[in-house]
């Protein structure tokens, strides 16, 4: 039942609900418990204060303390068109844990932008903002973000002079934007940092719901590298494409209203080279109405699974209502009474020992909270007593005592706690593809996988197994205080068993179930072995039908990496011996690449392609001791706007009899020798060195 229709019922039960309105609270992602916040608090707990001059919007908005600001003026920035060159990039900057508010029916910002950088806790609602440059709202590096009931637009015949209405960019998550009304502009909402730019994978955590975008030519909006949630959006008008994903964006679409656009689905770069593609993305469709539109508008994945994330079943219309809705979107009157709740509306995994709340509402002298397990069962309760249980859907609504809003009352919230249990495991239980190792940084080989899990709801602490056998009959428990935990070196090819007990807060053991994960395996012999038909993981996709002329590569086929780390592993189903290694990359101009070579966990050579010629080079590695099941494995870094490829590993017996050594340069500037087992070896000035005992002249 949609919220409209629940609040119906329930003030025809008598529960005294004061107004029907499309407000539904704070719904999505900015609800999620994460990088240290419970969800989207905004200004709580911080002076309320009225605002109608830019000297005090800045004031506020950019002090190191929280604040609920309500701007009661229209502010005039500095940017115009009549001048020659045009004056530019006029903004207020905001800092963490902000609520702003336009008073009234929205206040307006002519010409003038927010910037938001290296923040978290934001809450943006009721502002119109026209013309600003770059960008009306830009957020970077910035999490757990609600935008609501905004107004954002530029001039279509200026578009050349602004980028963004609203962008998440450079590692920007945890973000819901809800109730606003984008229009008349170009490149409207981007949810990424380019093509390239290893700090938004595994953010970019965005939900937009009850949105328009009219006559907005594209990016409505464009999703990067993370999870997006689109429901109850209305397009219209849209000339280029209405919704675009790239970079392995996972993108459910729902519920949405399409009409007279061109491309409402828009697979940006990869088209031509399928999902395997570094730039492919994956988009669901389910219950969207699309009317006098071209172009594509097809599924292509299942989505992910939003229930690991929040609930919002109570908060999505059918698709035929949208264009009904569009009115209510943008600014409206009266939201800096608007009652906010926490736990935001439709968070789950809420644990013991949180308490219920509220955005504070200028004038109250307290509020009176009523919870309980059944939307027509609520009963009046105190926050600071009363105890949550675990596995439990809580409704609750909270009424304004004193002050000017005396007696208002909001709609009915839900929440669910946590189980007792661990649960939510990443990899996914089942997972057959799971990957083995995960990024650790921009610049840095990639290190093995942590597994991962959602919380018990009262755990203080959590004892993990591990086994290749579903009884887990050999594992031994180990003691882990967060919710991750890194195995070590897991094999490929192999199913792996583990379950996560959790300890409760009265000592009891909460048992977890068993989940399981396996990975693929592609095995190396003596001979060439192509790096497309290796296991690939983190930012290393095949790349298929090299275009003639500019990359020679056997098969007409490698692997290419794009900003940041990856690697390619086959796993030695060889004799045991001693074998060189020639791995063959290309090196391009526009940057540098690290390439180190691995057997297992241990490293036995690694280079920088810095030829930047534009021509496939070889790299031998010689004396590379292999026994059958070691893992071979090719990790890489890229530089600058590099992209890093590989066209095969060629495996020799090898015939010096040399151990293998590799050389690169010391901090001090001075050459040093390392053996196969990492040992420091060298002995400067005499020319030759020190390996494994044996006196061995350095031959590269």
């Amino acid at each position: 039942m949609n919220l409209t229709k629940k609040l119906c019922t329930l003030a025809a039960a008598g529960l005294g609900v004061l107004a029907v309105s499309a407000q539904s609270g704070l719904v999505g992602f900015a609800n999620y418990s994460d990088l240290g916040l419970k969800g989207t608090t905004g200004g709580t707990g911080g002076q309320i204060v009225h605002v109608s001059t830019r000297a005090d919007f800045e004031k506020y908005a950019g002090s190191a303390d929280p604040y609920i600001i309500i701007l009661d003026a229209d502010l005039k920035g500095h940017y115009d068109y009549t001048v020659e060159p045009k004056q530019k990039h006029d903004y207020v900057t905001v800092t963490s844990n902000k609520t702003i508010i336009g008073g009234g029916a929205g206040a307006h910002l002519d010409s003038l932008g927010l910037d938001i950088k290296n923040s978290q806790n934001i809450i943006i609602r009721n502002l119109k903002i026209t013309k600003a440059d770059p960008d009306a709202i830009a957020f970077r590096n910035t999490h757990h973000v609600w935008v609501d009931h905004c107004d954002l637009s530029s001039q279509k015949a200026e578009n050349d002079a602004n980028d963004g209405l609203l962008d998440f960019t450079n590692g920007s998550s945890y973000m819901t934007v809800s109730w606003c009304k984008l229009h008349d502009h170009d490149k409207t909402s981007i949810c990424c940092s380019g093509t390239r730019n290893i700090d938004d994978v595994g953010k970019q955590r965005v939900t937009y719901h009850h949105n328009a975008f009219i006559n907005c030519t594209q990016r409505n909006p464009r999703i990067g590298y993370g999870l997006g949630h689109i429901f109850n959006d209305y397009n219209e008008t849209n000339t280029l494409y209405a919704i675009g994903f790239f970079a392995r964006a996972v993108v459910n679409v729902e519920n949405c209203y399409f009409k007279d656009v061109r491309d409402p689905f828009c697979q940006m770069y990869s088209a031509d080279y399928g999902e395997e593609d570094t730039y492919w993305g994956f988009v669901k469709s389910s219950g969207n109405e699309f009317v006098n539109c071209n172009g594509d508008r097809s599924p292509n994945s299942d989505g992910f699974d939003t229930d690991r994330y929040y609930t919002y079943d109570f908060a999505i219309d059918p698709a035929s209502s949208v264009p009904g809705l569009v009115s209510r979107m943008g600014c409206v009157e009266g939201l800096e009474s608007d009652i906010i709740p926490f736990p935001g509306d439709g968070a789950i995994d809420v644990t013991a020992g949180t308490r219920l709340g509220c955005g504070d509402i200028e004038g109250a002298t307290g509020y009176t909270f009523s919870i309980g397990t059944s939307p027509t069962a609520l009963a009046q309760c105190d926050p600071a007593t009363y105890t949550l249980a675990p596995s439990t859907t809580y409704y609750w609504q909270v009424k304004v005592n004193g002050g000017k809003y005396d007696g208002k009352t909001s709609a009915i919230f839900r929440f669910d706690t946590a189980a007792a249990e661990a649960h939510f495991p990443t990899p996914f239980d089942g997972e057959e593809r799971a990957e083995l190792r995960e990024i650790a940084g921009a610049t840095s080989p990639c290190i093995p996988v942590s597994l991962r899990w959602r919380g018990g709801f009262d755990a203080v602490d959590y004892t993990v197994y591990l086994d290749t056998q579903a009884s887990l009959a050999n594992a031994e428990g180990v003691k882990v205080t967060g919710t991750s935990w890194q195995p070590g070196d897991l094999r490929l090819g192999t199913t792996y068993y583990w379950r996560v007990d959790a300890t409760r807060a009265d000592g009891s053991v909460a048992r977890g179930e068993v989940w399981s994960f396996s990975s693929p395996v592609s095995y190396a012999r003596v001979g060439r072995n192509e790096v497309e038909h290796a296991v690939r993981g983190a930012l290393c996709f095949p790349e298929y039908e090299v275009p003639g002329g500019w990359i020679t590569a056997s098969n007409d086929s490698c692997n290419v990496g794009d900003q940041g780390p990856g690697y390619m592993s086959f796993v030695w189903d060889g004799a045991t011996g001693g074998y060189d290694l020639t791995s063959a990359y290309f090196d391009e101009k526009s940057g540098q690449a690290w390439f180190g070579l691995y057997v297992n966990e241990q490293k036995v050579d690694e280079w920088t392609a810095t030829k930047n010629n534009y021509l496939m080079e070889t790299r031998e590695t010689q004396g590379v001791q292999l026994v059958p099941g070691d893992e071979i494995r090719l990790e890489f870094y890229t530089h600058n706007s590099m992209r890093c490829r590989t066209d095969y590993i060629d495996i020799r017996p090898n015939e010096t009899g040399l151990p293998n050594i590799y050389a690169p340069d010391g901090a001090d500037g001075e050459t040093v020798i390392y053996d196969l087992l990492g040992r420091r070896v060298y002995n400067p000035g005499r020319g030759i060195y020190i390996v494994n005992g044996k006196k061995v002249a350095l031959t590269r």
